[in-house]
């Protein structure tokens, strides 16, 4: 994710971005909208994707697939923190489902794990958690086609890594603006970066706050360019029925 990633050169970079390398579920992309298609792709659904939905997976080009946290499961990790904590541990899991945060705990201990195929995928999740995958491939066919949207909003940049910190997130984002500024795409005007942590919703994420000498629409096509660079190292969760980036660029003028 550091300034070496770009070693192929910012021309060969941005021509990447055309179009925009996302890793997308064949599952997402062929549903079309028509419910009873959109029903017959939930059904055949591997158990895997169904316990990670909408978002929790990544499919390598190599079959393997790698575990993200979803919303949900970062919402299930706090119940269980609480229940831990001797917060009401035996009746847990009940009032989880009162609540709709329900996921099993095991679901939830999978984020960061990497399996070599997706049958070992799914049958892992099938020894954990089998009868609530079989609950929630049902309440996914209640509504298919809303699940099948749900899943379209998420995404992973090609070159996401799931070990992103402060300090290789801040040198991918200055070495971005350095190859917008060769491109053209960008003037260049001078900047002040700062980067912060945002783990709000459980899942961690980067806000971008870059302060520059722009006019406001400047400024705009500035965060723009930026953030659209940005996507083959950024990722999207779905959270309320939106896709939220988990890198975040704000650009504000220099006072």
């Amino acid at each position: 994710m550091p300034s070496r990633s770009f070693a192929a050169g910012p021309s060969r970079l941005f021509a990447s971005l055309s179009p925009l390398r996302l890793k997308r579920s064949v599952a997402g992309a062929s549903a079309g909208g028509h419910p009873d298609r959109a029903a017959r792709v939930v059904a055949a659904l591997p158990a895997y994707q169904v316990a990670l939905w909408p978002d929790g997976w990544e499919l390598g080009a190599g079959g393997e697939v790698a575990v993200r946290d979803t919303h949900a499961m970062a919402e299930a990790r706090r119940w269980y923190v609480l229940a831990d904590r001797g917060a009401g541990a035996p009746c847990m899991n009940r009032t989880m489902r009162l609540y709709g945060t329900f996921v099993p705990r095991p679901v939830v201990a999978l984020a960061g794990q990497r399996f070599a195929s997706e049958c070992v995928a799914s049958v892992a999740v099938q020894l954990v958690a089998g009868e609530w995958i079989t609950e929630r491939r049902q309440q996914l066919l209640e509504a298919p086609d809303e699940a099948m949207r749900a899943r379209a909003l998420g995404w992973t940049g090609s070159r996401h890594n799931a070990e992103l910190n402060t300090e290789t997130m801040t040198a991918c984002i200055i070495q971005v603006i350095a190859d917008c500024r060769r491109e053209g795409i960008i003037p260049a005007a001078g900047f002040d970066l700062k980067l912060r942590p945002d783990d709000g919703f459980g899942i961690r994420g980067y806000r971008c706050l870059i302060t520059v000498d722009l006019d406001s629409s400047e400024r705009a096509r500035f965060r723009e360019a930026i953030q659209t660079a940005l996507v083959p190292w950024n990722r999207a969760v779905v959270r309320d029925g939106a896709a939220h980036p988990l890198v975040k660029v704000e650009v504000r003028a220099r006072r």
